[in-house]
């Protein structure tokens, strides 16, 4: 059943086992910020996950684990860390059913994972393992994460250090539109990378040592996902609210031609 607000739905995928309380703040708060009314994704598959897409009218990918290496025509590597077996069956249908219905879609972290595999893409399974990114800045352990997760939670105004990077933007591109500079800062917390890009995607965002910051897929529907954890950069700057606030223009009109 549709709400009554008038705002769009934005379904939400996010990482439920290492992140505690902040699984229900994190990624919801710049949705709401946006305009758009944040909804958890139950791991529903087939019908089910069709029936909660159609009171969808965006979906967002969020961060989480690594994605299992089969899932991509690889062995694990010792360097993988814990992996999350039923939420990568999810996320697969989940983008698969998405992108069929034209829903607008947002990622990050491994939300740009999971879309580039989904669309048969491959990782790279540690950043180290490439002598062109083994100084990429990274965040082992999570252990800056999880003071910026604590003050993320406390809302505290003041964001720990944490690693971070420059990226270079395409003009053109809806990261660019979004921003409306060539280069930027962004954080730095993932271990993993996108190596084989799928070919549907296009990179419109690189780090100064090549690793591919963001991708998008064509014009329409509205498809961007970034590798750093956009839910929390905009807490450092407000510029970066401006692509949630893209996905909520995006899934309103969506909604609008639908009931009409």
């Amino acid at each position: 059943m549709r709400n009554e607000l008038g705002k769009p739905v934005i379904g939400l995928s996010v990482g439920m086992l290492d992140f505690g309380n902040y699984a229900a703040v994190g990624h919801q708060r710049p949705v709401a910020l946006a305009g758009g009314i944040p909804f958890v994704l139950a791991w529903l598959d087939g019908e089910g996950l069709g029936e909660a897409l159609a009171a969808c009218d965006g979906i967002l990918l969020g961060g989480g684990r690594d994605i299992e290496p089969s899932r991509y025509g690889q062995e694990p590597h010792e360097l993988l860390t814990v992996t999350d077996p039923q939420r990568d069956a999810f996320e697969l249908e989940l983008v698969g059913q998405a992108l069929d219905r034209g829903l607008p879609l947002l990622g990050m972290c491994r939300g740009i994972q999971i879309l580039n595999v989904a669309l048969g893409g491959t990782l790279l399974q540690d950043v180290s393992l490439s002598p062109e990114t083994a100084e990429h800045a990274t965040d082992r352990g999570w252990k800056r994460w999880k003071e910026v997760e604590r003050a993320s939670l406390d809302d505290d105004p003041v964001v720990p250090d944490h690693p971070r990077h420059s990226i270079s933007i395409e003009p053109g591109s809806h990261l660019h539109a979004a921003l409306g500079v060539d280069e930027i800062e962004v954080d730095s917390f993932h271990h993993q990378a996108l190596d084989r890009v799928a070919p549907d995607l296009t990179v419109v965002a690189r780090a100064p040592d090549g690793v591919v910051e963001a991708v998008e897929l064509g014009a329409d529907p509205y498809v961007l996902a970034v590798q750093w954890e956009l839910q929390e950069e905009w807490r450092v700057d407000r510029r970066f609210l401006a692509p949630f606030e893209q996905l909520v223009t995006a899934a309103a009109r969506r909604r609008l031609e639908t009931v009409h």
